[in-house]
């Protein structure tokens, strides 16, 4: 089984953490050693933190399944967001275009967060889901009900190994992927930046980044680390450590809860 030693900013796009080794698994029995090894899901690291542990992460690279029949695409944990988007322009049918432009994201990484933005989340086009559990079975999933904001059952459950989604066939989807990114582009910072995205949920009925702008949390800086002047709910990585992420959150949780009395949760994974 392959493996590296790499660096925090080689493995997520926020590159705040401590060096992890990856194991890279490309066969059934190669990913049964990598669990038993203690590894953790790390899918694309778009949305990670890595904290500091002995425990190497597992990368799902290798498991790229795609097969596109009817109105169903199935894909494998390891097909990134970019290559379904190419394969969406190219086939003609609608799925993620919604999620275009965000970087380095992968399948199993998006359902196991179920990924989300302008109003749609991804359990929303799940038909059937294949995952191995911590033990080592096989197993398939049909019932979402265990998905909701930004949340999943996994990694709890295992790690996901392929998902089949429901897809409509639609020309002009290209035009729809050059929609998303301009908008993302004009709410968000460039995906061209170390960023992790959102770094904390939406409240119930809120939004997290008017809180931490009314808090004045745009553009306040702890170390290397600071919140974007575009949106506040953004953190932007110009040199920081791990220790300059935790102090830079916790003061941003503190503010919204002594100004308004609400709690806010990390989206951003730490692993």
């Amino acid at each position: 089984m392959k493996e590296k030693v790499l660096e925090a900013s080689q493995i997520t796009s926020l590159g705040v953490g401590a060096p992890r080794r990856l194991l890279f698994p490309s066969s059934y029995d190669e990913l049964l050693l990598a669990l038993e090894m203690g590894a953790l899901p790390i899918g694309g690291g778009s949305n990670s933190v890595l904290l500091e542990t002995d425990r190497p992460l597992l990368s799902l690279e290798e498991f790229k399944r795609v097969e596109l029949e009817g109105g169903r695409v199935t894909l494998g944990a390891g097909v990134k967001l970019k290559e379904l988007l190419k394969l969406q322009i190219r086939e003609g049918f609608s799925l993620f275009e919604f999620l275009a432009g965000v970087p380095r994201a992968t399948v199993g990484g998006l359902v196991a967060q179920n990924a989300g933005a302008f109003g749609k989340e991804v359990s929303q086009f799940l038909e059937s889901l294949v995952y191995i559990s911590w033990e080592g079975e096989i197993l398939e999933l049909k019932d979402f009900n265990g998905f909701g904001y930004r949340s999943s059952p996994f990694p709890k459950l295992g790690v996901v190994l392929e998902a089949t989604f429901r897809v409509e066939r639609r020309p002009g989807i290209f035009r729809e992927v050059e929609r998303f990114v301009r908008e993302r582009l004009e709410r968000h910072p460039p995906f061209f930046l170390k960023t992790a995205g959102s770094t904390f949920k939406n409240p119930p009925g809120e939004s997290a980044g008017k809180l931490l702008e009314l808090c004045g949390m745009k553009g306040y800086r702890v170390g290397g680390l600071k919140f974007s002047e575009k949106h506040a709910n953004f953190l932007l990585n110009i040199g920081g450590t791990l220790e300059d992420f935790f102090r830079i959150t916790d003061e941003a949780k503190d503010r919204v809860f002594r100004e308004f009395g609400v709690e806010l949760s990390l989206e951003v994974r730490l692993i």
